[in-house]
């Protein structure tokens, strides 16, 4: 038996409805949008992107639609409502990684937190809206909390990003999610109330929300067994909070009042 426990956050059932499920084919939706031919190495590009069938090769067709710059722009924004999920995930990433605050780049970002591929896609985006301070994402991010039965990580990257974009009231989830026995919901707090507040637990004797686990892409590993050092880890977890929560009563007054009057 294996001494490692694997979490799989993001092989999960879908539970969004894709935006753009029945868009028009890529490069029809590309040329309608340009009024433009489309140029044809960006057509070779996309093409081996789509018959890629594995992921060497689709990094290799990213690579080569990276490297064509904003001439594959056009292309890179109608595939990511491609009906193929490998395809959208590869476009999504180009948007996010080299045109991320561009507002046709950023309109198409925002849309992919609709998508049903929560892990590749929306929760990426999620993510990004906050990391890039971007505040046209504010509206989206709510509204995607309201939908409610959001993945335990996908709701963390909303509140980390709100965090982030300086809305005090997911200061009670944030602070929660700081003694979350979910690493990634960890990492995922510090960040927002880092960015909510100015400072994470980091600052208040405590080593890393990984706490030892094995990290590798989405899947987490923690040791089986060992009671008494995961009962001290959460101790520790914990005391940090209680360090953290009372420079918060002094030092951001605001913060700790709606966590005060919130938590329950």
């Amino acid at each position: 038996m294996s001494c490692f426990k694997w979490s799989w956050a993001w092989v999960l059932p879908a539970v969004f409805v894709a935006a753009c499920a029945s868009a028009p084919p890529a490069r029809e939706d590309a040329a309608e949008e340009t009024g433009a031919p489309l140029d044809v190495g960006v057509e070779q590009a996309f093409s081996a992107l789509e018959a890629a069938d594995h992921w060497r090769e689709r990094n290799a067709a990213r690579d080569q639609l990276v490297g064509l710059g904003r001439a594959a722009l056009p292309l890179v924004l109608a595939g990511a409502r491609h009906e193929v999920v490998e395809v959208r995930r590869i476009c999504h990433e180009i948007l996010r990684q080299h045109h991320g605050t561009e507002p046709e780049a950023l309109a198409c970002i925002i849309a992919g937190l609709d998508d049903e591929d929560w892990g590749f896609i929306a929760y990426p985006a999620a993510f990004h809206l906050g990391e890039q301070r971007l505040a046209e994402g504010r509206g989206p991010l709510h509204a995607l909390l309201e939908r409610g039965d959001l993945p335990q990580r996908l709701a963390a990257a909303v509140y980390k990003s709100l965090g982030e974009l300086g809305e005090v009231g997911m200061v009670t989830s944030l602070w929660l999610g700081l003694g979350s026995d979910d690493p990634y919901t960890r990492y995922l707090s510090n960040l927002g109330m880092r960015g909510l507040t100015g400072r994470d637990l980091m600052e208040f004797g405590y080593d890393s929300p990984w706490e030892g686990a094995f990290v590798s892409g989405p899947s987490v590993a923690t040791v089986q067994g060992q009671p008494l050092e995961k009962a001290r880890a959460r101790i520790e977890r914990w005391e940090a909070v209680e360090r953290f929560t009372l420079w918060l009563k002094t030092d951001r007054p605001q913060a700790f009042e709606v966590l005060e009057t919130t938590l329950w």
